[in-house]
């Protein structure tokens, strides 16, 4: 009886071991492919006393991913983001600093997915990672950093109101879903 109860229980503990190996395993990095955006939105500028300047913005923008899957013209899927940014410009060498939090709404508002980016660059073009951080529906529990170019040109228009306007893309946009 003993060699049994011992039998069971190992094999209890092999079973649990093989179940959260495979819950361990069950988390896929996925390679999307090539993705790319064009923003557009308003913020306000601010001088700052050292000459530089901050700017408060929103963008906005369809991003657009071209799966690279092996198919000829491969699969094309699209997203809306909404990006709050804040982007501090240093008066001494002109460089720019860009934080900014992104929600991305991907099949109808069915999927949504958080990510924050963050790039230093001068005024022609920054380069930094994006990260996503988290989700509901189809992208729940998303993550993954990957790599993120963008510009935006920030036009002055009245006191401290500015339009924005530009692009970013994503050489490799990877994630990682559970």
């Amino acid at each position: 009886m003993k060699i049994i109860y011992c039998f069971l229980t190992m094999m209890g503990l092999v079973v649990g071991l093989i179940e959260a190996d495979v819950s361990l395993a069950s988390a896929k990095t996925l390679e999307a492919g090539y993705a790319s955006t064009s923003w557009m939105g308003s913020g306000e500028v601010r001088d700052l006393p050292d000459g530089g300047q901050v700017i408060n913005a929103i963008v906005k923008g369809v991003m657009i991913v071209r799966h690279s899957n092996g198919a000829v013209g491969g699969i094309v899927h699209t997203a809306q983001l909404e990006c709050p940014i804040r982007v501090t410009l240093s008066a001494q060498d002109s460089h720019r600093t860009y934080l900014g939090l992104c929600t991305v709404l991907a099949h109808e508002g069915k999927d949504v997915g958080y990510a924050e980016w963050k790039c230093d660059g001068d005024h022609l073009e920054c380069e930094g990672t994006f990260t996503f951080t988290g989700g509901a529906g189809g992208f729940n529990g998303i993550s993954g950093t990957t790599p993120f170019f963008s510009r935006i040109v920030f036009e002055k228009l009245e006191a401290q109101h500015a339009r924005a306007v530009g692009y970013a893309y994503w050489p490799n946009l990877t994630v990682t879903l559970p």
